[in-house]
């Protein structure tokens, strides 16, 4: 029988998902990232806010919640221009429709 603790699996004690490894330290946390470790691999998810446009380096994000939070952050200069096969319809559709009501919810406080 395999050893199972090798493959990610949900840690009833610790609240967590984790994945053991035979020559490196345990990794812990939520399902995308000890799934992301298990195959040495992630997402990525570029952007651009105020703080990167124009600069050598973007933002990015390795969860589609990070990027929400992202725009969330700053609605007014988020922006994906360029980046665009990286996301889905989908989730730019999401990131339209979210950018479009912050900006316009945002307007009325200012």
């Amino acid at each position: 029988m395999k050893d199972n603790r090798f493959i990610p699996h949900y840690n009833q004690d610790k609240s967590c998902w984790e994945v053991e490894f035979p020559n490196r330290a345990t990794e812990e946390g939520d399902l995308l990232y000890v799934t992301c470790e298990y195959l040495w691999t992630s997402l990525y998810y570029p952007y651009n806010t105020c703080e990167t446009k124009g600069k050598e380096f973007h933002g990015h994000s390795h969860s589609i919640d990070g990027v929400i939070s992202a725009v969330l952050h700053d609605p007014e200069g988020f922006t994906i221009d360029g980046f665009e096969e990286y996301y889905s319809q989908q989730e730019r559709e999401l990131l339209v429709k979210l950018q479009e009501k912050l900006k316009q919810d945002c307007d009325g406080v200012k």
